[in-house]
């Protein structure tokens, strides 16, 4: 988070949704109130069990309706990501998949926000099974309902108190998807997060210079963390505009309801256990980050 946090971009992760929550279900139920859903979208919404980064090659399986195409998007990836992953796994338009997730009203009415606004962070990461005669548009309506379902039950009343929308919320879970790769560590970078936006700090996050530079590029030079972004949090104060990533469910959460505690810093162990050394002071911090190095034979 920091000049001197040691740590790479990690490779994004797959969503682990959990078994027997499925899309065809969630159309069957639309039915039973409006006419439509999305039934024809059927098959299991699940997660995949490799956790490298990019994505697994889709698995057609043959059904009474053709066949279907198993496409995994992980968490943390973004957009354009997720569009070449769909177009390599089934044929689909990349094209038109950033066309539809693009800026625009519908993007606006789910952040609440009062401008046009992407779909980032709104593309549910999990595995969605595509058939023959699925479109683009059954793809992101999929991800976007999987997103409503999946954080129907969170309370964003802790975020709320501290003036922050459920939108920031969002924001904040995609930076630490970014950050986080040892899932007992997401509440406490969390609470890092909402410690220096409190304190008036800047976040420091990485990840947000990458995603300004359109790449997770794993070494920044001094230029890169000079880039003119208001995505850059090296730079600039506050949250950046929108999310950098579409985060999965535990980072949503993590962010909604950080752990409370006195931490405003964070650097990588470099240790090969992914996870961080914390500290409450720059001095403590120093001394975190000469650990890490240490640790990584510098």
């Amino acid at each position: 988070m920091s000049r001197d946090r040691e740590r790479r971009a990690r490779p994004p992760r797959e969503h682990h949704a959990p078994a027997g929550r499925t899309l065809i279900w969630l159309g069957l139920l639309l039915v039973l109130v409006i006419v439509g859903g999305i039934a024809a979208f059927g098959g299991r919404l699940t997660g995949g069990d490799d956790a490298a980064g990019g994505a697994t090659q889709g698995q057609a399986e043959a059904t009474g309706s053709g066949p279907v195409t198993q496409v995994l998007f992980r968490e943390g990836l973004r957009r354009e990501e997720m569009a070449r992953v769909l177009q390599r796994e089934t044929g689909l338009s990349a094209r038109r998949y950033l066309e539809l997730t693009a800026p625009s009203r519908r993007g606006q009415l789910l952040a609440r926000t009062t401008r046009p606004t992407s779909l980032e962070g709104f593309l549910f990461p999990a595995t969605y099974p595509v058939a023959e005669g699925d479109s683009v548009e059954d793809v992101v309506d999929a991800q976007v309902e999987a997103f409503r379902q999946y954080t129907a039950d969170i309370d964003y009343s802790y975020a709320r108190r501290r003036n922050l929308t459920r939108f920031d919320v969002l924001i904040l879970a995609s930076m630490i998807e970014r950050e986080a790769s040892d899932s007992r560590e997401r509440r406490i970078i969390a609470g890092v997060m909402y410690n220096r936006l409190r304190a008036g700090m800047r976040l420091d996050i990485d990840a947000t210079v990458q995603y300004a530079l359109g790449e997770w590029k794993p070494e920044l030079t001094a230029s890169d963390l000079d880039i003119d972004s208001p995505y850059n949090t090296r730079k600039f104060p506050g949250l950046p505009p929108g999310p950098i990533c579409n985060p999965g469910e535990d980072s949503i959460r993590a962010a909604a309801r950080p752990i409370a505690t006195d931490f405003l810093y964070y650097v990588a162990r470099a240790d090969g256990t992914d996870r961080h050394y914390f500290a409450r002071t720059p001095a403590e911090f120093e001394q975190a980050v000469a650990r890490a190095r240490a640790n990584a034979g510098g």
